[in-house]
């Protein structure tokens, strides 16, 4: 309207002053739009940022809230894509795309409304362009989407193979398997980018679509306008008001293709996002609140099978006295170690149940379970933190002195004070800088420190050679005392610190008494082959 009456009533009218003064209206109008613009641009860029904030934070929750069986079947790389990377384009698209999105519909609507103003043979032709540029962004909209769903999939299993191999390098360089390494990587890689590829040629052509339909209408609006004008229907000034509408539109159509496409992009990524949000948790925890247990642990006719169909424990009955020391012996895949996840609250059974103290396991709050049973996984994470920050695990109740006291008895002390940092030492990603049996000690003085009644161990010697083997077992002895202790193992050396043996083969007991005997009797007997079901 503003160049309207700048052309009409002051270079039509060759009246200088009315020009100026319209120009001055015009500048002042540029300025308030930017300003206007700019502290939008802030709110808005706060407002989402808060927003995402919210989303990672309860995405990481959800995530720390599920039980074992949802870690697996989902790839670790996923989880941190979605995160990160989803995360991220949300951010975008709240920050940015949005308000593009809600500038765009805004300026179209008033432009259609002075347009109506001034002729509606031109306002048609107007209508008929946006309704063509909504139609293909719509169209561009519905074939881009699929693709970015697949896009947005294949950028997680990318990361999952790439933190895979990573976190397992030093196996990849000892087996010099780099080139397969190399080879997967790069096999998925390809169909991220032929993926990538064909969203670039969808944007490729419904892009610049757009473009050719408002340079039609234009043409259109000077053929038809021209006429007008010779007819004194329409003044000059308001054909170029009609032109500078439509050269105003011509960004927010072309946008609307980026905007829709976007937008797309973000619906897959938040869908992604909510997938974890909305995951359901394990199941709700108990209410009893335990205080001093005696440490009584029994299992009573416990079955369990993993989400692939193997059956891992088939009716398993266990009783473990107050104090008692149990070594759990099988063949690999028998499901000793499910035991421990099962007795450990870690997996919930699909039959039978486990008490502690005659108290069944999902009646009991979980703070309250993980103060009285601390489990050591066989192959035990060590944080890229320092030793302390390892043994305390970031609980603020785990004082210094136990963390001392657990470190002594599990027989890591002089170690770590030999250090030049002590406690304060950084053992880098998954305790490289420490040997096996070092890690195994760590992991637990972290059990020890927060003082449980019931330990325990899963084959915490599987990986160590027989000199550190025999350290180890002796030292357990002082650390187990007044404890009760299950331990998962395949070495005989154990048994000697056990009250009892029990021989699990395909998830079942096959036997059960005093070590004397009964141990060299179980690790004779021939394994038979069977899936692992650890």
């Amino acid at each position: 309207m503003l160049i309207r009456n700048a052309v009409d009533k002051g270079l039509a009218s060759r009246n200088l002053d009315v020009a100026v003064y319209y120009s001055v209206l015009i500048v002042v109008v540029a300025v308030l739009n930017g300003l206007f613009s700019f502290a939008g641009r802030i709110l808005l860029v706060a407002a989402s940022q808060h927003a995402v904030y919210r989303l990672r934070v309860e995405a990481f929750d959800s995530i720390l809230r599920q039980g074992l069986e949802f870690f697996n079947k989902t790839m670790t790389g996923q989880l941190i894509s979605r995160i990160t990377n989803d995360a991220e384009r949300i951010t975008g698209f709240l920050s940015f795309r949005l308000r593009m999105l809600v500038y765009s519909a805004f300026l179209i609507a008033v432009s259609l409304y002075y347009m109506a103003r001034m002729n509606m043979l031109l306002t048609l032709i107007a209508s008929l362009t946006i309704l063509a540029a909504v139609s293909i962004n719509y169209a561009y909209a519905r074939r881009i989407r699929p693709v970015y769903d697949r896009i947005r999939h294949q950028t997680g299993v990318l990361a999952s193979i790439a933190s895979g191999t990573l976190a397992g390098i030093r196996t990849v360089k000892a087996l010099t398997a780099e080139e397969y390494a190399y080879q997967n990587f790069d096999e998925e890689n390809a169909k991220l980018f032929g993926l990538s590829v064909r969203a670039s040629r969808i944007n490729a052509v419904y892009g610049n679509s757009p473009f050719l339909v408002i340079g039609m209408a234009m043409s259109a609006m000077l053929y038809y306008g021209g006429r007008a004008i010779l007819h004194g229907t329409l003044t000059v000034g308001e054909l170029v008001a009609f032109l500078t509408y439509m050269l105003t539109l011509m960004w927010p159509l072309r946008a609307l293709g980026f905007i829709l496409g976007d937008v797309q992009r973000s619906l897959a990524a938040a869908t992604r996002l909510f997938e974890i949000i909305d995951a359901a948790p394990q199941p709700a925890e108990g209410e009893v609140e335990l205080g001093d247990i005696r440490g009584e642990v029994e299992a009573r006719d416990v079955w369990f099978t993993y989400d692939t169909g193997k059956t891992a424990l088939r009716g398993v009955s266990l009783h473990v006295r107050p104090g008692e020391k149990v070594v759990i012996i099988g063949p690999p895949g028998s499901g000793k170690s499910t035991l421990l996840k099962v007795i450990a609250g870690l997996y919930r059974p699909e039959r039978g149940e486990v008490l502690i103290d005659g108290i069944p396991v999902e009646k009991i709050k979980r703070s309250s379970l993980r103060r009285i049973i601390a489990y050591v996984p066989q192959e035990p994470f060590i944080f890229d933190r320092s030793i302390r920050d390892n043994i305390a695990l970031w609980d603020p109740r785990v004082s210094e002195e136990d963390i001392v006291r657990a470190a002594k008895i599990a027989r890591i002390h002089d170690t770590i004070t030999r250090l030049p940092k002590g406690y304060d030492t950084i053992v880098g990603e998954r305790g490289v800088t420490l040997s096996g049996g070092q890690r195994q000690r760590i992991a637990i003085a972290r059990a020890l420190a927060r003082n449980p009644r019931i330990l325990l161990l899963d084959d915490p010697v599987s990986n160590l050679d027989a000199e550190t083997e025999e350290a180890l077992v002796r030292d357990l002895r002082e650390a187990l005392r007044g404890r009760t202790a299950i331990i998962v193992s395949q070495r005989p050396s154990l048994a000697r610190i056990a009250d009892r043996v029990v021989y699990l083969v395909d998830g079942k007991i096959e036997w059960e008494g005093p070590p004397s005997g009964l141990l060299e009797k179980a690790v004779n007997i021939k394994e038979p082959g069977r899936g692992r079901s650890r």
